[in-house]
């Protein structure tokens, strides 16, 4: 291609060098030269026009920006209607936070409720039943279409039989999902959890401790069908058991995004 490239370039030339250059060799008499793209593509057998239009079409395509691509990526919500929830040696918003650090790293883009629940209660003179009160508005404020997972993150009052489960040698926070039946659209609620129930137990039986429904109650899930409720371990766990079961629940999530 070079080769022919290079043959029509100097046979281009030949023809508009002037006469006085060629026979007396005087720089002076040659002619200005102007090298024509379309004929020398055309020489070639390309079709300038479309090419032209080709490059056209290419300068109006918008690429994504960076903000746009971050636009895209499955946001996750994690909060704790009951934020003083103790472990052995921490509680439900550290396990929160811990959550939220493998998730990010998984490249999902996750938001952890940092509101102080406890002074929110106080400063509305609410009792701590009314706990579910304050996270409601939280919750309302961050349901967008962006979002596709909000869980409510809880530790149960079982006994350190229940809430534990040895796996490999190592002790984990068993898992269990709770609905409120309360709303006519808790089927819904039910069907998210139970696809990450399945995914649970596929990737071991015995973390799960399956799902409760409780019909007195909606836990804001009538809100969007996306709210679950986790309990994960009891007060006998420690944050080390905790830490394990939701490295093995950021699996879980990562599987259900990608679905």
């Amino acid at each position: 291609m070079l080769v022919i490239i290079s043959f029509l370039i100097n046979n281009y030339l030949i023809n508009n060098v002037s006469e006085g250059y060629l026979l007396e060799g005087n720089i002076g008499k040659l002619k200005k030269i102007t090298l024509n793209s379309e004929k020398i593509l055309l020489s070639l057998g390309l079709n300038y026009k479309e090419k032209a239009k080709d490059q056209e079409i290419k300068n109006k395509i918008e690429l994504p920006t960076f903000s746009e691509i971050e636009a895209i990526k499955p946001r996750i919500y994690i909060y704790n209607t009951h934020q003083t929830e103790e472990y052995k040696d921490g509680n439900v918003y550290e396990a929160a936070k811990y959550l939220s650090d493998i998730l990010n790293k998984k490249d999902l883009e996750v938001v952890v409720e940092d509101t102080n629940i406890k002074k929110s209660l106080e400063a509305h003179n609410y009792s701590y039943n009314d706990s579910y009160k304050i996270t409601r508005e939280l919750l309302t404020k961050n349901i967008n279409d962006k979002t596709i997972l909000y869980i409510d993150l809880h530790r149960d009052s079982s006994s350190y039989e229940a809430s534990t489960v040895e796996v490999n040698g190592y002790k984990m926070a068993r898992m269990m999902f709770v609905i409120g039946g309360k709303h006519e659209t808790y089927p819904r609620n039910y069907q998210v959890s139970d696809e990450l129930n399945k995914k649970l137990k596929n990737k071991n039986n015995k973390i799960s401790r399956g799902i409760y429904v409780r019909q007195s109650s909606s836990y804001n899930q009538d809100l969007n069908s996306n709210v679950i409720l986790l309990e994960v371990g009891g007060p006998h766990n420690s944050m080390d058991e905790v830490k394990r079961s939701l490295a093995l629940l950021a699996d879980v999530i990562l599987e259900y995004v990608g679905d």
